[in-house]
């Protein structure tokens, strides 16, 4: 395991950091919330199944998801005002780690 200083030394020496957000950094799927409230959900869920089953390439179950779903901007605002989602515990904690470095 990485000691707090290993990461703090880490973080400091990195040029560029990514997350994984959805089921990491929040607790929600964004792709599975927005499908559920476009009203497409179970076959949304059945194309992210094959997706995580290895059967279809990540960039093409994407694709073929947004494509069935077919968020407005209108829906997305509407879905992020009316069920925003929620950081996984621990997460705000990690991010003022980070703010003092």
């Amino acid at each position: 395991m990485v000691s707090h200083s290993e990461l703090r030394t880490l973080f400091c020496a990195a040029d560029a950091v990514c997350f994984d957000v959805d089921s990491t950094v929040i607790r929600e799927e964004g792709i599975d919330e927005l499908a559920k409230f476009c009203g497409v959900e179970d076959a949304v869920s059945e194309m992210t199944r094959r997706a995580m089953g290895g059967a279809v390439p990540f960039q093409v179950a994407l694709a073929e998801r947004l494509a069935l779903i077919q968020p407005s901007r209108e829906q997305v605002q509407r879905l992020l005002a009316e069920h925003p989602p929620h950081l996984t515990p621990g997460v705000r904690m990690f991010s003022l780690d980070l703010e003092e470095m």
